[in-house]
């Protein structure tokens, strides 16, 4: 417990840009009226550790789980900072500890064509360097805020980065025979038990993550399963990955929102200039 109280000091002096906020209006909060919409809970603007930083309920690992990570190496981390055993130890070296767990894990499931992808992607050759947006991956679990809202009888994903849109098709359509891929697929979502879940596919082949390197294929299937949760009110994800070319099994990437009706997106940019932003 020492070592989260520090290291959520310090880690938030590290990585904490808050953004200006302003009123937001649709935002459900706990004790609203009830309604019969069972999609009425996920609607509203969500906000992650990297603009929320001061806020009491984040731990040392959703501050190294900024941008969502292995859901391995998040459980990991957390049983050592919860180990009354590890109170002495430097912060930094308990994250170091996890990060090597879940970067073993990772390498574990990973085919001869994914480790090559792997080993050639860099920083340098980055495609958001060249004002490329995020594919899928890496655009579901963005540090900046984002807003769910309705669009007809769908869903609209609305992400401060990129300003990139989603619709998530709620009618129980069948994926297209033939569709041109795209960064972020074809989704199509229902709630089941009080869980939103989405099913993604026919995406382009894009990064899993800044801090893996490792890439996907366009026959990745993606599931993501939100939960809303109180006290307090959080948005929860746990996105499932399958691609049959890059993954020998189910990767789980996890990531935390925090309800924030009072913040409002702002239009994001990139440079003129090839890596400027």
């Amino acid at each position: 417990m020492a070592n989260r109280l520090r290291a959520s000091i310090v880690l938030s002096a590290v990585i904490g840009l808050p953004l200006a906020a302003s009123a937001q209006s649709g935002d459900r909060q706990a004790g609203d009226p009830p309604t019969d919409d069972p999609f009425a809970p996920f609607l509203g603007t969500w906000s992650g550790v990297f603009t929320t930083q001061d806020h009491e309920f984040w731990g040392v690992e959703d501050f190294s789980c900024f941008v969502g990570c292995g859901r391995d190496g998040y459980e990991y981390l957390a049983s050592l900072l919860d180990d009354p055993a590890n109170d002495e130890r430097l912060v930094g070296e308990l994250m170091g500890e996890a990060s090597g767990y879940a970067a073993e894990r990772f390498a574990a499931i990973l085919t001869p064509l994914a480790r090559r992808i792997q080993a050639a992607n860099t920083f340098e050759n980055d495609p958001k360097l060249h004002c490329q947006p995020y594919g899928f991956v890496r655009e579901v679990t963005n540090p900046l805020p984002m807003q769910i809202s309705r669009l007809g009888e769908h869903l609209l994903f609305k992400y401060e980065e990129w300003s990139l849109l989603r619709t998530v098709f709620l009618d129980g359509r069948p994926r297209p025979e033939y569709m041109t891929p795209s960064l972020l697929g074809h989704s199509v979502g229902r709630v089941e038990d009080g869980v939103l879940i989405i099913e993604t596919s026919n995406v382009t082949p894009d990064r899993i993550s800044d801090g893996t390197q490792a890439g996907y294929s366009g026959e990745l299937k993606g599931v993501e399963r939100y939960t809303v949760r109180n006290d307090p009110r959080r948005l929860e994800l746990e996105l499932t990955l399958e691609d049959p070319l890059t993954l020998t099994e189910p990767y789980v990437v996890t990531k935390t929102w925090l309800a924030t009706s009072d913040v409002e997106l702002v239009q994001d940019s990139c440079g003129e200039l090839p890596g400027v932003f």
